[in-house]
């Protein structure tokens, strides 16, 4: 599960930023994006969800979760919560199976969390289900190779479990003051999971041939340094920024605003009222029930452009009601993305001031995202002239002349494919450009297969542009040491996560964890 590292423009997200109410996009305003003002599903309270939070309530007052889940489930019944399918076998819910006791153990885990009570719900059940179906889909291997748990490693179990210990030892009085049902439970949960127990340890404690271990540390030690340059939109002319914002005036006035968002109409109304008859402030009704990012601030949202504002509404006419309204001015409700909005206008409609830099990067990251055809090519030829510079004498001079900042990567071995064993770019370039330019085969291979101190062409990355220089090929044998020693641990905890990726993602597992937690659990 490798994750997509994106690079932005990082001088424009700092100089400006832009309101949504859905996921950023790939293009338009959401690419300089500051800040977000999400807008999250207000719950509904059913009953469903009240039973939901209760067994959370219970679980975090308790260590012994039982009655909660008993008044969910009903103990010892015979229905279930059906969550998925792992082949022919139900992944469910029911008193005393794994799934139930999953569900307890993480309960256990995150009774102290400050976090969203919906959110620890969440993972709660989402962590006990992830478990039970790498448990189910392990016990299914197991039952077919023919991997039982005899009587005899029952037994050792349990005495080695430390359930009946006293003095660190096993106690045979504290064994028979147990009740029948304790013992029995926990003989059931050791006898079931053996199976399972012996086939991860055998998947971890696969031994790795020297030869492996020794090309893998042989990777690992071997890595090379990198210098490089970004041309990002910041360097367009000002005064070519200045002549596209004057011809395109409205997107780029600014407004200081603050804003609440709620998923009712009636509510955002009745807010609405609230506010303008002084039985609540603005700030007040933001904090207890807008759903957006800024409600912890009292709504406030700060200037800005108004190409940030417009796409959040529904009516384009709407949007421009925000143009012409006076300082204190409360507008809305609005219908938006997903939301219905109030706007308290904190400081009215103004030009941008175009003598402003943070101003000026704001226009120029709207240019590269909305125009790109106007301004890529004065880039590309910005670039060349930089790489031209940089050829004649160093790239450290050629940027040193145009008051560009020289960015040093350390040395990194080869890893492009992200590998836990070494270190790749991701920890070593401080930036980030040269890491998300690598995740493209043919820019990894250039990078490590060049000559050492070679100035590269211009690489695209985003809506800018990076000049690489190749630096020294250098040898860790400290690192090389270390992956010697210790690769048949990492090897068989790899081992043991990529086995249990492909049993999650194997097409015989049927998913349905989304569909039950909410309907089923929340209640929606």
């Amino acid at each position: 599960m490798s994750d997509n590292d994106t690079t932005e423009d990082k001088k424009q997200e700092e100089d400006t930023k832009v309101l949504s109410f859905e996921k950023p996009k790939q293009s338009g305003a959401g690419k300089v994006a500051k800040k977000e003002a999400v807008a999250k599903p207000k719950q509904k309270i059913t009953l469903g969800w009240a039973l939901g939070m209760l067994i959370l309530i219970l679980i975090a007052i308790s260590f012994v979760a039982a009655p909660a889940i008993e008044a969910f489930v009903g103990k010892r019944s015979s229905s279930s919560l059906v969550f998925g399918k792992y082949g022919k076998e139900n992944i469910a819910y029911a008193y005393g199976n794994h799934f139930y006791d999953q569900v307890q153990n993480y309960a256990d885990q995150y009774k102290s969390s400050g976090s969203d009570p919906t959110q620890v719900l969440y993972q709660i059940w989402k962590g006990a289900y992830d478990s039970t179906v790498i448990y189910t889909a392990v016990n299914q291997l197991a039952k077919k190779a023919g991997i039982i748990a005899s009587d005899e490693a029952v037994r050792r179990a349990i005495i080695n479990s430390g359930v009946y210990h006293k003095d660190g030892k096993f106690d045979v009085a504290t064994y028979q003051k147990a009740s029948s049902d304790a013992k029995s439970r926990l003989e059931t949960q050791i006898r079931r999971s053996f199976p399972y127990q012996i086939v991860v340890d055998d998947i971890g404690s696969v031994l790795s041939s020297k030869g492996e271990a020794d090309y893998v540390a042989s990777l690992a030690q071997t890595g090379r340094s990198f210098n490089y340059v970004v041309v990002d939109p910041s360097h367009f002319p000002d005064e070519s920024a200045v002549r596209y914002a004057l011809e395109h005036e409205q997107l780029f006035t600014t407004l200081d605003v603050s804003i609440i968002s709620v998923t009712d109409e009636n509510l955002a109304r009745s807010l609405s009222k609230d506010i303008l008859l002084g039985t609540t402030t603005f700030e007040e009704a933001a904090e207890q029930h807008s759903l957006d990012s800024f409600a912890a601030n009292g709504g406030a949202v700060g200037k800005l452009f108004y190409y940030a504002i417009e796409p959040n509404f529904t009516s384009v006419d709407d949007a421009a009601l925000l143009l012409n309204a006076k300082d204190g001015d409360l507008l809305g409700p609005f219908e938006s993305q997903g939301a219905w909005t109030l706007w308290r206008i904190n400081r009215r409609a103004s030009q941008a001031d175009f003598t402003d830099e943070a101003t000026l990067n704001g226009i120029k990251a709207y240019i590269a995202t909305n125009e790109a055809a106007m301004i890529e090519p004065w880039l590309e030829q910005y670039a060349q002239d930089l790489k031209r510079a940089a050829d004649a004498s160093s790239l450290e001079e050629a940027a040193l002349d145009r008051d560009l900042e020289v960015v040093t990567v350390s040395s990194t071995p080869y890893n492009r494919a992200k590998s836990t064993y070494m270190a790749d770019l991701s920890y070593t370039d401080p930036m980030g450009y040269l890491n998300q330019a690598a995740s493209q085969a043919e820019v990894a291979s250039s990078l490590y297969k060049s000559g050492e101190h070679t100035l590269l062409d211009p690489i695209k990355v985003g809506t800018s542009l990076i000049i690489v220089e190749t630096g020294s090929d250098e040898t860790d044998e400290g690192m090389g040491s270390y992956i010697t020693m210790f690769y048949d641990y990492l090897s068989g905890s790899q081992n043991q996560q990529d086995f249990s990726q492909a049993l999650y993602t194997s097409p015989v597992h049927k998913n349905d964890f989304l569909s039950t937690f909410f309907s089923v659990v929340l209640g929606q």
